[in-house]
């Protein structure tokens, strides 16, 4: 039987994580999102979100693409390796597959 999977606080990038990321990652762009990644040295890939007001205006809308992000991170991260992930949505349609294909690839 696998490990289970769980998206716990320890799997949550803070508020320093995040600016770190945003002034030092790599990043992979597509229409409607950007993934931004680096290496840490937990052992555990850990997972940050923005989701802006301006592309999703209701909050009932960035909830929902929030909590489907953290379930492709969930699905997918025993095979993320150790790093740390950061999704920002733009404007366009996002489509989670193809930010299940960029989480998956960038291991």
């Amino acid at each position: 039987m696998s490990a289970r999977r769980r998206y716990g606080r320890r799997q949550r990038l803070g508020a320093a994580d995040i600016t770190a990321l945003l002034s030092g990652g790599r990043a992979l762009k597509r229409p409607g999102f950007s993934v931004l990644f680096r290496a840490n040295l937990l052992g555990v890939p850990r997972l940050g979100l923005i989701v802006p007001k301006r592309v999703f205006p209701r909050a009932v809308d960035r909830n929902r693409m929030k909590r489907l992000l953290r379930e492709v991170f969930r699905a997918q991260q025993a095979r993320l390796g150790s790093r740390d992930i950061l999704i920002r949505l733009t404007v366009g349609t996002v489509v989670l597959a193809e930010v299940e294909r960029c989480l998956v690839g960038s291991s």
